[in-house]
Order: C-alpha cells, then structure tokens, then sequence
C-alpha cells in the first residue's frame, strides 16, 4: 500500500481478524486489513501475531500528531476517539492551552495539527473549521513563513469554506473568510461574504469594512492580488539574505510603490528590510528614511529602531 511516511513510526498490517481489545475488555475494535502504525520501538518488540492496546494508542496518537492528513487519518482518528479517550482529552487540553498563548510557528504548526484531528471526528463543525481557517491565515501574514504565504492562505479559504458551507449565517466566518478572499484578490467574493454582516459588528468594525467595501466598488484596489505582492516580499527576504540587495531592494521597492497595497498592508517589515538592503548599498540617507518609515507604521518596532540608533550613531 502506498503510506504516508512519518518520521519514528513503521506499518504492522494485522491478519484478516485483528481484533484491537483494551480496558479490560471494555474496547473492542476490529482491524482487518488496516495497515496500524506503530512507535519504531513498539514495532521491533512484537513477539506475537497482533500489538498491543498500549503499543497501538501510541503509535496513532503519534502518528496523527506529526501527520493528520496521512493516509488513513480519519480511520485512525475514530479509532483513537472509541479506544483510547484518555489521548482525545489530552489534545483537546492542548489546544486550550495554545489559544491562550501568542504562538511560535512550531506551536503554531501544532496547534493546526490538533484542530486537523478534531476536524476529522467532528467534520461538520465549523467552530473547528474557523479556528484552523484563523490559524492558517495567522501562518501565512507571519513573515517567518511568508515564502510560503499562497500555500498558507489557500488552506485557509478551504477550511472557512467549508466552514461558511456549514454556517452561512456566522459572522466571524464570513468576516475571516472576506479577508482571505481580499488577500486572493477575489473581490466579488469580498463583497458576498461582507454585505449584510456589518451591522453586526462593533462601530469600528464595521466602519473599517464599509470603507473597504467603498474603495473596491470605485476600482481603488492593488494592482495585483495581495498574494502576489507577499510572495514578492518573501521573494526579496531570501534574496536580501544571500546578499543580493540591490534584486531585493528592487522588488520592495515595486511593492511600495502601490499605495492601495500598502494602505490595506501595512507592514512595517518591508521598509526596514529596504532600510537593510539600502545600508548594505551605502544609500545611507535612503536607509534612514525607511527605518523612519517603519517606525512611523510601527513606533514600537525595535528591530527598526535600533537599526536606526546605530545608521545615525555611525553618521
């Protein structure tokens, strides 16, 4: 069979009547012809036909952890839902405790795994579908993980689509999945999810949605998706790394030059890797001004201000 390689987990494939039994006897679920992942360790210590309750639990709760999109997911995720309780509490207690926190994006990337299990046994619960929607949108604005923005937002208009299939009427829903289809450059689809949830929303909200909405229906949109511009940025990131500033300034300097963009965009990051790329080049003058830009989108922005102490300590 063609499986999902996951790091630390072999396949044992149970003969025809596997019967999974557990608890006492209190968990019995038949196996027959699923292909069980196990711990490498659990699967070097078989000494009879079939593993163990323990050694099964094991190896799918680690297997859905580092992989919830792996073949046989969903049969998995069932079968850790029936036979082992104690495991689905334990995530649940985990992603309770990644949503009090401002995430790293291995934590992050955690946390959308978790979610992707819970979806699997609850998959027309689109309070789940929002949060891995929100999750995916939060990892593709992160500039860590930019270059892999187009990937990031386009997971996020499919789970809030099947969230907003589900739950037409829910209002954070359609606002998320509003913006995600700004980003994509979808504007009809903007308009479809934003008209009529305005009132809903707090004044200033909503206000910021009818000005938005105001400048798509005069044409006063950027000249390319937004996505394309973030990946532009990305783009610019690995080349400022390799040392090629003049390429990356270049590009930065494309994406600023759209206002309407920057308007909707205002990230501080991109004139202070300007800034960067202008310092390398000895554009001194230049290099302040965008440090002083990004400061002014940003005043508590650290990185640029103390790029800008040193720029002005060296004058």
């Amino acid at each position: 069979m063609n499986l999902t390689r996951i790091p630390g987990i072999k396949h044992y494939l149970p003969p025809g009547d596997g019967m999974l039994t557990g608890l006492d006897g209190r968990v019995k679920i038949p196996l027959d012809g699923i292909p069980i992942p196990l711990l490498e360790d659990d699967y070097h210590a078989l000494e009879g036909l079939f593993p163990s309750y323990d050694a099964v639990g094991r190896g799918i709760y680690h297997a859905l952890r580092i992989d919830p999109d792996c073949t046989n997911c969903r049969v998995y995720a069932l079968i850790l839902n029936d036979g082992y309780p104690h495991f689905v509490s334990e995530l649940a207690s985990q992603i309770i405790m990644l949503d009090n926190k401002d995430l790293d994006i291995p934590y992050l990337d955690r946390k959308i795994n978790y979610l992707k299990i819970f979806i699997l046994l609850e998959p027309e619960n689109s309070g789940l579908l929002l949060a891995a929607g929100m999750a995916f949108l939060d990892k593709g604005l992160r500039l860590e993980t930019i270059h892999q923005v187009t990937a990031n937002i386009y997971q996020a208009e499919k789970f809030l689509l099947r969230g907003f299939s589900l739950s037409p009427a829910d209002i954070t829903i359609r606002h998320q999945l509003g913006e995600v289809s700004y980003i994509l450059g979808k504007y009809e689809a903007v308009f479809s999810c934003w008209h009529g949830i305005i009132p809903a929303l707090d004044s200033d909200k909503g206000s910021e949605l009818e000005r938005r909405l105001a400048r798509i229906s005069e044409g006063l949109i950027p000249r390319v998706p937004p996505v394309d511009y973030l990946e532009a940025i990305g783009g610019a990131l690995a080349l400022h790394g390799q040392g090629e500033f003049e390429e990356a300034s270049a590009i930065l300097h494309d994406v600023l030059d759209d206002t309407l963009f920057c308007d909707e965009f205002p990230l501080p990051e991109i004139p202070y890797i300007l800034g960067l790329c202008c310092k390398s080049l000895g554009m001194i003058k230049s290099a302040e001004n965008c440090f002083i830009w990004a400061m002014k989108i940003n005043p508590d922005f650290l990185a640029a201000a103390t790029a800008l102490e040193t720029l002005r300590g060296k004058g």
